[in-house]
């Protein structure tokens, strides 16, 4: 299968270029979740919210937003941590 990679969708009218090529069945999924991916970001959903929603894992949304450029605005930040004395 050779496929061309892809590295601009469109989202409903409007043209997203994306921050690297990805293949054609990447990019249909992607333009099928984008539009849902940004009204749970607008909606101030976190990431794991999001990933639930969606049935998909955490990896594969923090994918998608690096590939479409989105800034997340509810990131939920691991730390910081605290040595523990044993």
């Amino acid at each position: 299968m050779n496929q061309e990679p892809i590295d601009l969708i469109t989202v409903g009218n409007r043209p997203v270029r994306l921050s690297r090529p990805v293949l054609p069945h990447a990019a249909r999924r992607l333009a099928e979740t984008l539009p849902q991916l940004n009204a749970l970001n607008e909606a101030g959903k976190s990431q794991a919210d999001a990933a639930t929603a969606l049935g998909v894992s955490i990896g594969a949304v923090r994918t998608w937003i690096a590939l479409a450029g989105i800034s997340w605005t509810n990131i939920n930040r691991r730390g910081p941590y605290t040595k523990r004395n044993k």
